[in-house]
């Protein structure tokens, strides 16, 4: 592994967060060597016109097709999918060719909570050859970090609570959530399968209690559709949604420990209704008992930035998995020289 004063940036998917974190790259003056992406119309274009900028002279590789050989970069920052098992091959081919991994995905965050086997692999890997994997984004700051913090005052913890909600009603995520389901398609089609995001927002209070020092007992988690009483607008299907019909998806997590102490999530991915933005609440019931609220208001952005702001943590990381919780909260890079 070759290392340099600025961090050479490999970029692995190139769609919204992978074009958003580029821009960023960009902007801190460190080098892009590459950028890749499944076959499609964005093989061959040019990194900078994708993130709507004037060319950067760095054309975009079928990620299937490339030669991954030879590649003189520090740490590939991946933005592709939510699961571990579909970001397998990009993983192996990252790590395998001496990069550091930070990926966006959101079971990267915790994969030990998603599949053990899957875990083992990824870190045998990064150990191999001495590289370090991360998962990372907005949860950094505003989910992981938030819970440990507010522990932190405690002598004594009997419970901890986690509630968030996010506006789901102007995006193109509708189906995802079931927004305009009927409760029976909605139990057919998400409550009683995992779906897109069935199982990926457990890994929160697991890793918070893990990073708190906690032994994970058992994890249950059921998706209920969300209902209002009165009709509430919908932008993106640009009619309201009556009541009675699904507003969205609310995941309920519960976890316990080993140690006794529980942990219990609510999150609600939905249309809004007048006034609500984006927040976090965190909750732990204890001696001292405490809140700590967040709010984020540009997610995307958000996302981007936490992982440029853990590349030179994850350079200086031992090999293996690591996880946020173990780096030590985020740090800005607005004291950073730029170019």
């Amino acid at each position: 592994m070759i290392h340099s004063a600025k961090p050479r940036i490999v970029i692995y998917g190139v769609g919204l967060f992978g074009t958003m974190t580029a821009q960023l790259v960009r902007a801190r003056g460190w080098p892009i060597v590459a950028a890749y992406n499944r076959a499609g119309d964005k093989v061959g274009k040019d990194l900078g016109v994708l993130a709507g900028e004037e060319p950067w002279g760095i054309c975009v590789e079928d990620s299937d097709q490339a030669n991954f050989s030879g590649l003189e970069a520090d740490v590939a920052i991946m933005a592709t999918t939510d699961r571990l098992a579909q970001n397998m091959t990009g993983y192996a081919r990252m790590l395998g060719a001496g990069l550091n991994v930070i990926c966006h995905g959101s079971e990267a965050y915790f994969a030990r909570g998603i599949d053990m086997s899957l875990h083992d692999e990824i870190d045998a890997m990064a150990k191999a050859n001495g590289v370090s994997f991360l998962g990372t984004g907005v949860w950094d700051y505003s989910r992981i970090w938030s819970g440990i913090l507010v522990a932190g005052p405690c002598q004594n913890i009997e419970r901890l609570f986690h509630k968030s909600i996010t506006n789901i009603g102007e995006s193109k995520y509708t189906d995802v959530v079931g927004i305009g389901f009927t409760q029976e398609k909605f139990a057919e089609t998400i409550g009683k399968v995992p779906g897109p995001i069935g199982g990926i927002y457990k890994t929160i209070p697991q890793h918070v209690l893990y990073g708190l020092g906690y032994t994970i007992k058992d994890v249950t988690e059921k998706r209920e559709p969300v209902l209002y009483e009165h009709p509430v607008w919908c932008a993106a299907l640009d009619k309201n949604i009556e009541p009675g019909i699904s507003a969205g998806t609310r995941i309920v997590v519960n976890v316990t420990t080993d140690e006794g102490v529980t942990a219990s999530a609510h999150i609600e991915l939905r249309v809004f209704e007048a006034g609500e933005e984006d927040n976090m609440l965190w909750q732990v019931i204890g001696n001292p008992s405490s809140d700590l609220r967040t709010v984020r208001r540009d997610s995307g952005t958000a996302s981007a930035a936490c992982m440029v702001n853990r590349v030179r943590d994850i350079i200086a990381a031992p090999p293996g998995i690591n996880l946020v919780c173990e780096l030590g909260p985020i740090k800005t890079t607005a004291l950073e020289p730029t170019p």
